[in-house]
């Protein structure tokens, strides 16, 4: 932890001083496309120096040529809020950027880099119908420029795009053959209970061997956001997966999670406050519902790292005989922190925390987990997903049919390589592998291995 400290003060300590010595550099002279150009100590020249500053988005020259700018007798008060505008949105400071853009456009109505630049500051700060209604009267007065402005409507046409995915459905189908080694999660052991007196066993425990299959393998998400005033919104989400088993039937399970509530953005945080309902079956029957709650809440650091926590609260009902022991509440905890590093590397991770309660205390249990993973980009071609979990769970009582109080250590590896470069007819390829180990202190009954292996075409929309 202290190593970590001092590598961030030192690299805070390094960006300070580089920020100081461009402001201390003699506000005379500006480079554009290498050539350096002299710059005369008058409003005239210096504001024109700020204003190409701007444009190019030179922020370092924008500071320094500022501070002379504002020296200056004849100074222009509309062209010190853009450049001011600009820096506090360079910085992060969306309120900052929107106060001096709103002054800007307040005093020049017809300046439409500035009204550009205010509703640019409302889409970053996700406020989406302010931000959309600025970009329809900025096109509109682009529109009355002609042609020369035509570059300029492409922009706020892209911008309008976005805006209208934002408020549409978004997500995703994968679906596939999928081979699984271990369908029933046997620990395929054999114990001799009774050995006989010539060698033979006269009473033994015999686990059924591992079933491996093939099947199909489908998953599915999707995501809908309507905003509202200022930065609220509706938001909600809706996630299906399964393993389908034509031949073992017994075995195919799937699962649906929803959630619809309260939805909140800004430029670096996100707020979702929601009930939510869980839906399973198992064997083509319904195994349980849960209604509930979901809560997350992520924040950004800088255009690179993201934190975000989740929590869960949930009431399951078990619909089958033989499960209804299972019944009770459940509450976990996520906390995952993402940072995004050099040629398309996002590492990823953190601890994750799960109570579950049941009717029968044998059942219920606590569980600590930890997860790890690496996302590779290369271009827009392929996507390479790694990741790795482990999760321990004490469950709550001992049981006197096992002679034990259960106590598991799962492992999970993951590797999903899509192809999206590889689109056809709007499917591309992706493979995805799946490795699991149990270890129990049950061992004859409950640890095992699996492996599953699916190739899927996926469907983005």
């Amino acid at each position: 932890m202290r190593l970590d400290q001092t590598v961030e003060q030192r690299k805070a300590e390094a960006e300070t001083r580089v920020r100081d010595e461009t402001e201390r550099l003699d506000p005379t002279s500006v480079e554009i496309d290498g050539t350096t150009y002299a710059v005369g100590r008058n409003a005239s020249d210096t504001g024109a120096a700020l204003y190409v500053s701007i444009m190019r988005r030179r922020w370092a020259d924008v500071r320094r040529f500022l501070a002379a700018y504002r020296a200056l007798p004849g100074h222009e008060d509309g062209l010190i809020l853009y450049a001011e505008g600009g820096l506090a949105r360079e910085a992060g400071d969306m309120a900052g950027a929107e106060r001096a853009y709103r002054a800007l456009v307040a005093a020049q109505p017809d300046f439409v880099p500035g009204r550009l630049e205010l509703a640019r500051v409302l889409f970053l700060d996700r406020r989406d119908r302010e931000a959309a209604q600025a970009f329809a009267g900025v096109r509109g007065a682009l529109l009355a420029q002609g042609d020369k402005a035509a570059g300029v409507v492409r922009t706020v046409d892209t911008f309008l795009a976005a805006l209208r995915k934002r408020r549409g459905v978004q997500g995703m189908v994968s679906f596939g053959p999928e081979y699984s080694s271990n369908l029933n999660q046997s620990s395929a052991s054999y114990t001799c209970l009774i050995p006989g007196a010539s060698g033979d066993c006269l009473f033994d425990r015999k686990v059924p061997d591992p079933i491996a299959a093939r099947g199909i393998n489908i998953e599915g998400n999707a995501t809908l956001r309507l905003p509202l005033a200022g930065h609220d919104g509706i938001g909600g989400r809706a996630l299906a997966f399964g393993d389908l088993f034509p031949g073992h039937g017994r075995y195919s399970q799937t699962a649906l999670s929803l959630y619809a509530g309260y939805d909140r953005r800004t430029a670096a945080t996100g707020l979702v406050l929601a009930p939510s309902f869980d839906l399973g079956t198992l064997g083509g029957q319904r195994l349980y519902d849960a209604w509930g709650l979901h809560g997350e809440y992520s924040r950004g650091f800088g255009s690179r790292t993201l934190v975000r926590v989740e929590g869960n609260w949930r009431d399951y009902r078990y619909r089958r005989d033989g499960y209804r022991d299972y019944d009770g509440r459940q509450a976990d905890a996520w906390l995952t922190g993402f940072h995004t590093l050099p040629h398309g590397w996002t590492v990823f991770g953190g601890p994750d925390l799960l109570d579950k309660r049941a009717g029968d205390r044998v059942n219920a249990y606590r569980q600590y987990g930890a997860r790890l993973g690496l996302d590779r980009t290369i271009g827009a071609a392929v996507d390479l997903l790694l990741t790795a979990s482990l999760r321990r769970r004490d469950y709550g009582a001992f049981s006197p049919l096992l002679d034990a109080r259960r106590r598991d250590v799962e492992r999970n590896y993951t590797m999903l390589a899509r192809l999206p470069g590889a689109k056809v007819a709007g499917l591309s390829p992706s493979l995805l592998v799946q490795h699991s180990r149990v270890g129990s202190n049950v061992d004859w009954l409950y640890s095992y291995r699996r492996t599953s292996v699916s190739l899927r075409m996926d469907h983005v929309f």
